[in-house]
Order: C-alpha cells, then sequence, then structure tokens
C-alpha cells in the first residue's frame, strides 16, 4: 500500500511539473516574437525603360520598446513611412527586384530608411525586419 501511495506522489509531482515547465516554454517563446504592424499595399511604376511595375504589401517587425507599434500607427508616421517605401519604389528598376536576393535586399534598404527616419522618436532601430505579405513584379 505505502508504495503504490508513493509511486502515485511521484507521479502526480512530474506531471505537475512537466505542465509547469511545458507552460512556461510556451510563455517564453510567445515572448520572443516582437510586434508586427501591416503598413499596407505598396503599388507603384519602377524607373527604366519599360512599364513594369511592383505591387506588394508590407509589415514591419518592430522592436519591443514601448510605443513602437503606436508610433508607427499613429496617421502622421504612417504617410511618412508610406511616402518613403513608394520613393525607394520608384527608385527601383525591374532588375534591381527580379530575384529572391534583390527583394532581400530591397526589404533591408526599407528598414534602414525607416530606422534612420524613426530613430530620434522610436529609439535605436525600431523596426527590426521588413516582411513581404505579397510581392508581384509586372
Amino acid at each position: 500500500m505505502k508504495r503504490v501511495l508513493i509511486f502515485s506522489a511521484i507521479v502526480t509531482a512530474i506531471f505537475v511539473i512537466a505542465n509547469y515547465a511545458s507552460g512556461s516554454e510556451q510563455s517564453q517563446a510567445d515572448q520572443y516574437y516582437a510586434p508586427i504592424v501591416s503598413i499596407g499595399q505598396f503599388t507603384g511604376s519602377l524607373a527604366g525603360a519599360g512599364r513594369h511595375v511592383l505591387d506588394c504589401a508590407i509589415s514591419l517587425e518592430l522592436n519591443e520598446q514601448e510605443g513602437v507599434s503606436a508610433l508607427v500607427q499613429s496617421p502622421k508616421w504612417m504617410n511618412r513611412i508610406r511616402s518613403e517605401i513608394f520613393m525607394l519604389i520608384k527608385d527601383r528598376v525591374y532588375d534591381d527586384l527580379a530575384s529572391a536576393e534583390c527583394a532581400i535586399q530591397f526589404a533591408g534598404d526599407i528598414k534602414r530608411t525607416l530606422n534612420r527616419m524613426l530613430s530620434d522618436v522610436g529609439g535605436e532601430n525600431p523596426v527590426v525586419n521588413v516582411l513581404f505579405e505579397s510581392f508581384i513584379l509586372r
């Protein structure tokens, strides 16, 4: 009888510890992700010969500083952010965006431009990553 009680107590303790550990791992995983803000659809004609157009949807992964998400979503900053991205699109030609590597470089250019623009009010490097929800060249 004692062995059964001891065995039951050990199994219960292991079950409680396992549930606690898996719950804390999940909360740590949830804390890993930075906030992501969709900034919308962008359609713009590209520079150079031909009538090429880029149509893409962009989201920004932001650092975890308080207020950065609210800052980026404010109408004043959203208009400035969108304007900067449209200017970056206008500076590109079709070949600048035709491969995955080129699209990654374009995302890096957007990130650098926005971090320069937002660093005074959003802290150092508020944009962690630029994510393309869609990316179509015509």
